[in-house]
């Protein structure tokens, strides 16, 4: 699973390496140490033109066609589609328009783990061994009220773990190399079927170039966000 991040290096982001144009961040965006589902995550999506943005989205994803902010707000409080299965997200009702239209890069340098006995799991971060930020494959969408509100969002896709994560988790987030981000992000790419087959082909070397390091127990708790719940407890 995808549940829990970091982005310790907004400025990593670089564009000449996800191609974005244009970017839409606060200009106050602060690190983060702890980062949940239902709160704002770097994403990077095309427009129909192929031009991308670097913008922040509510890491829940919540369909575009809701009627009313209040069916948004009851949806996104009522389901957790933070992470959308591989086995099921080309048909799911949910995402299966996006899965063809509106797929993205969600962009974090760490995700979390937990290994051990319920009730004495140890957290542990995986990591690019050179500490840069890494892209996970997902979808986004955006709901727009009548009155100008906007509200982005995405999904971070999952699928069984390969061999070297089983220790971690049964089920992993799909990393995409990037090598296989513009195929990823083409918006002429519209055939759920070849959609499948690029991400299957969209191999990212993880055991050459991702680590797992025990951190703090601090981790534990979602609203504890500083920088010593990366550092091991002593």
């Amino acid at each position: 699973m995808c549940g829990r991040a970091t982005v310790t290096d907004p400025d990593g982001i670089e564009e000449r390496v996800y191609g974005f144009s244009s970017r839409f961040t606060p200009a106050d965006w602060k690190p983060r140490y702890n980062l949940n589902p239902r709160e704002d995550i770097p994403v990077v999506h095309a427009d129909e033109s192929g031009a991308r943005t670097l913008r922040l989205m509510h890491w829940n994803f919540v369909p575009g066609n809701l009627a009313t902010r209040e069916a948004v707000m009851a949806f996104d409080a009522q389901y957790s589609t933070f992470n959308a299965r591989i086995e099921r997200v080309s048909s799911a009702p949910t995402f299966r328009s996006a899965w063809r239209r509106q797929r993205c890069l969600v962009v974090v340098d760490g995700i979390f783990e937990w290994v051990g006995a319920k009730g004495a799991k140890t957290p542990h971060l995986i990591r690019r061994k050179d500490r840069r930020p890494f892209a996970m494959a997902g979808l986004w969408s955006v709901w727009r009220g009548h009155d100008g509100e906007e509200l982005w969002s995405c999904t971070v896709i999952v699928g069984p773990s390969a061999e070297w994560y089983t220790p971690f988790h049964h089920r992993m987030a799909a990393i995409i190399p990037p090598s296989s981000f513009d195929e990823w992000l083409d918006p002429s790419l519209t055939d759920a079927s070849a959609v499948q087959s690029t991400l299957s082909a969209a191999q990212f070397p993880h055991e050459e170039e991702l680590e797992a390091v025990v951190v703090s127990k601090k981790i534990n708790n979602p609203r504890y966000d500083a920088p010593d719940c990366l550092v091991p407890d002593s």
